[in-house]
């Protein structure tokens, strides 16, 4: 079990059915209220990429709602996202 968001950088991230979407980089926090917006996740599986149009991009910006478990791998219930990273 991750306890420490520092700890969680470099975790693979998948989504349910197994497919290895990239590896964390960095977590979206809102800083009014602590709460935790979303997940960066950076070197993007090309099969990924291609699937959501993100290309050439160095990453994307997930929504923590999509995350189903973290723990030796962020486990993700689907694969949509808020946005890429250039």
């Amino acid at each position: 079990m991750v306890s420490r968001l520092s700890e969680m950088s470099g975790l693979d991230v998948f989504t349910e059915e197994g497919k290895h979407i990239g590896v964390l980089d960095d977590v979206s926090i809102d800083p009014e209220t602590g709460r935790v917006l979303g997940m960066v996740v950076s070197k993007l599986d090309p099969k990924f990429s291609e699937q959501v149009g993100a290309e050439g991009k160095k990453g994307i910006v997930a929504p923590y709602s999509t995350v189903k478990s973290i723990g030796d791998i962020v486990l993700m219930r689907s694969i949509s996202y808020t946005g890429t990273r250039e």
